[in-house]
């Protein structure tokens, strides 16, 4: 008995002594965001050792994750020019062993893993950029503000941990990032939603309250695999009930979510981390694909 309450004593104890992030608070101005991506992709090819990510932890170094636009536009071409006059300089020199900078180097990376590099259009063209996608696109309208954190009392009250992104019944939605569906069906609180996570699993998209009747593209199934820029299914306004296939009664929009997961222990439940997606939404703007009808599905060119 006494061995039994030791080993779930150690258990507990391991677990405190996992060294993952907890809890992210991403407030980047996508305007800073695009500066960084400019940058990034001017001098991917030259010998100065710039990165996207990295830039963004060096700049929440410098103003306490208190991001001002203007000034932090100017920190960035100050940081490019410092590393330019200083060959084999890298941002890591700066603050490299400083414990916050590491902390939002891994946040950053972890968020922005798979917003910036090579990929190939479905031409079969061979580019470089931004290789997620607005989750609307190109031709549709919408409209949004930051409503991360809001209060919301359907069922329980609780804070909004996701963005919303208000359009037309019907618009087609676009995967952000490649990945594996994990969720798809009905939710009491999200309706007809798809659920779908990152192929290096630090993190999964929730995407809500889609079209009634026919949420979502034929064929779509748990375990499916989905491509970034794709179609997946229809914005609608299904949800906040238990009976399958009802309407809120509110204006039709979609709610899409971002969760982190440093640990699997995160994954599910009260350790989830959800960030703020409002001001990645408004940089993923600038990578809206095009679609046209196929059948009775709609499909991307990206």
């Amino acid at each position: 008995m006494l061995a039994g309450c030791h080993s779930k004593a150690s258990t507990k104890e391991a677990e405190a002594e996992k060294n993952f992030i907890r809890w992210v608070d991403c407030n980047i101005p996508y305007e800073v965001m695009l500066a960084a991506y400019e940058i990034q992709k001017k001098y991917k090819d030259s010998d100065i050792s710039y990165d996207f990510a990295d830039a963004l932890a060096y700049l929440a170094i410098r103003n306490g994750n208190k991001f001002n636009t203007k000034t932090d536009i100017k920190r960035l071409y100050n940081l490019l020019d410092s590393l330019k006059e200083e060959e084999g300089k890298k941002i890591d020199d700066y603050y490299g062993t400083n414990k916050y900078y590491l902390y939002y180097k891994e946040a950053y990376h972890t968020i922005f893993a798979e917003f910036i590099g090579e990929y190939t259009s479905t031409q079969g063209e061979a580019k470089y950029g931004l290789k997620c996608y607005h989750p609307f696109p190109k031709g549709y309208w919408y409209s949004h503000s930051d409503d991360f954190g809001n209060s919301r009392t359907y069922g329980y009250k609780r804070k909004h941990l996701g963005h919303d992104l208000f359009g037309s019944i019907g618009t087609p939605i676009i995967a952000v990032e490649s990945g594996i569906v994990t969720h798809l069906g009905w939710n009491k609180y999200g309706g007809w939603r798809i659920g779908i996570r990152s192929h290096d699993k630090k993190r999964s998209y929730y995407y809500a309250h889609l079209r009634r009747n026919r949420p979502y593209i034929e064929g779509l199934a748990i375990g499916s695999e989905i491509v970034a820029g794709q179609v997946i299914g229809y914005l609608g306004v299904t949800g906040y009930s238990n009976k399958e296939n009802t309407n809120m009664n509110t204006k039709p929009h979609l709610h899409i979510g971002m969760q982190l997961i440093f640990d699997e222990s995160q994954a599910e439940g009260a350790k989830e981390i959800w960030i703020d997606m409002y001001q990645i939404c408004k940089f993923l703007s600038h990578n809206r694909t095009s679609v046209i009808k196929e059948g009775n599905d709609y499909i991307a060119v990206r």
